[in-house]
């Protein structure tokens, strides 16, 4: 009873993955589509409009962590040598 369970069970388990890749379509109808939805997203402009969004992301981190750093050089240190962080 218990093996013929766990048998079941993995048969479910494994035909799970192949079942939801067979809906996909064959790599030979899915390389083409993948492809062409990316010449489609260059020529909107879309993926330019991402790296655009990416660089602003990033220097805007990088002002908020100098902000950061240039305010933890300003606090006073303990006797400890710590800097005391406001809570």
């Amino acid at each position: 009873m218990k093996s013929s369970l766990i048998l079941a069970l993995t048969l479910g388990v494994a035909l799970t993955p192949a079942a939801a890749f067979a809906d996909r379509g064959s790599t030979d109808t899915f390389v083409p589509q993948f492809t062409e939805m990316s010449y489609e997203m260059m020529r909107d402009g879309h993926i330019q409009r991402l790296m655009e969004e990416g660089r602003a992301n990033k220097a805007a981190f990088e002002a908020l962590k100098q902000q950061e750093l240039q305010q933890r050089s300003l606090q006073q240190p303990t006797y400890t040598g710590s800097v005391r962080r406001p809570r």
